[in-house]
C-alpha cells in the first residue's frame, strides 16, 4: 500500500464520499477513485460499499481505518517531537569537564534558557575527554590546552593559572604567595598521568629548575584537594573554580604565568548541531576578556 493510496482511502472514509475526499485532498474525483480501486485490487479486498448517497465502510475498511488512524497519530507525534527538538524544548546533551567550575557556570545559564533539555555531566582528565569526544560518547567537553586539531572545534573560554594549595594547618596557610623553588622541600601531591594539570606543573618545575623527589600521585582534582586538606602534602590546581576554603588555602605562584587555557570543545563535524550550537553560544557570551 502506497502512501498515496492510504491517504486516498483515509480521505474517503473520513468524508463519506469520493467527492468530499477529492475536495479535502484538492485533487480530482477520478484520481481518488483510481487510488482506492487500485488498493482494493492490489489486495483483493472490498473497502467500501458504494451507493447513490455515497459510500459505507466494509468490515475490512473499518479495521484498516483504525490502523491508519493509529499510524497517522504516531506520525503526528513524531512531527511534534521533531518540532520540539527544533525549538530546543526537549532533547539530551552530554557534557564532560575536567572540573566543575566552568561547566557549571555555563550550564546554569544554559538551563535557564532551555529548561526542557536533559543534561548529563561527567568529570575526567583532559586526555580522557578527548577520547570520549572522538568516540561520540560526549557532545561537548570543557578542558584545557587542546592542541590545534582539525577534528575539534574550540571556543576559548578562560585562562587559568597554576596555583599552590595547602591545608589550613600547614605552616604556609597564612601566606598569600609562594615561589616554585620552595616546593623542593615539600611532599608534592600530583595528578595522574595524562592529566593536563600534571603536565603544566612538571613544565613549570622544569622551567624553574626545581626537582621534587617526594611525590604522591592521586587521581582527580578532588582527590588532590582531599589529600592536601589532610595535610599529606602540598598540591597544585590549574583553575580558579570552586575550592573548599574551609579545608585548603590557595597561594599565588610568584614569577610564574604557568597555567592553561580553558576551552569549550566539540567535534568540528557537529558544531552546527542545534543543542551543541546553543551551548557554544552561551559559552561565547560568558567567556572572560582574556579567553582569546
Amino acid at each position: 500500500m502506497s502512501s498515496t493510496q492510504a491517504r486516498a482511502f483515509h480521505a474517503v472514509a473520513t468524508a463519506g464520499s469520493f467527492t468530499g475526499a477529492a475536495k479535502a485532498l484538492n485533487v480530482s474525483q477520478p484520481t481518488v477513485t483510481t487510488q482506492v480501486k487500485a488498493l482494493e485490487e492490489l489486495y483483493g479486498v472490498e473497502l467500501f460499499h458504494r451507493h447513490a448517497r455515497g459510500v459505507a465502510l466494509t468490515s475490512t475498511g473499518h479495521t484498516l481505518l483504525d490502523h491508519l488512524r493509529h499510524m497517522y497519530a504516531r506520525q503526528n507525534e513524531a512531527i511534534e517531537y521533531l518540532e520540539a527538538i527544533q525549538g530546543l524544548r526537549t532533547g539530551s546533551l552530554w557534557l564532560g569537564a575536567y572540573g566543575p567550575c566552568e561547566v557549571v557556570e555555563i550550564l546554569a545559564e544554559f538551563n535557564r534558557r532551555y529548561p526542557g533539555l536533559d543534561v548529563s555531566v561527567r568529570f575526567a582528565n583532559s586526555a580522557t575527554l578527548e577520547d570520549e569526544l572522538l568516540n561520540h560518547n560526549l557532545d561537548i567537553a570543557v578542558f584545557g590546552c587542546l592542541k590545534n586539531r582539525p577534528e575539534f572545534h574550540t571556543v576559548a573560554y578562560r585562562w587559568s593559572r597554576l596555583a599552590v594549595i595547602v591545608a589550613k594547618s600547614h605552616p604556609w596557610a597564612r601566606r598569600k604567595s609562594i615561589h616554585l623553588k620552595e616546593l623542593a622541600g615539600q611532599r608534592l601531591i600530583i595528578r595522574e598521568r595524562r592529566a593536563e594539570a600534571r603536565r603544566i606543573l612538571e613544565e613549570a618545575l622544569d622551567g624553574a629548575g626545581v626537582s621534587c623527589t617526594d611525590v604522591m600521585e592521586i587521581g582527580g582534582r578532588e582527590g588532590v584537594i582531599a589529600a592536601v586538606a589532610r595535610n599529606i602534602g602540598v598540591g597544585t590546581i590549574c583553575d580558579e573554580g570552586f575550592l573548599p576554603d574551609q579545608l585548603v588555602v590557595k597561594l599565588r605562584i610568584v614569577g610564574s604565568d604557568s597555567g592553561t587555557g580553558v576551552d569549550i570543545v566539540c567535534l568540528t563535524e557537529r558544531k552546527e548541531s542545534r543543542f551543541i550550537g546553543a551551548f557554544l553560544d552561551v559559552a561565547r557570551e560568558l567567556r572572560t576578556p582574556h579567553a582569546d
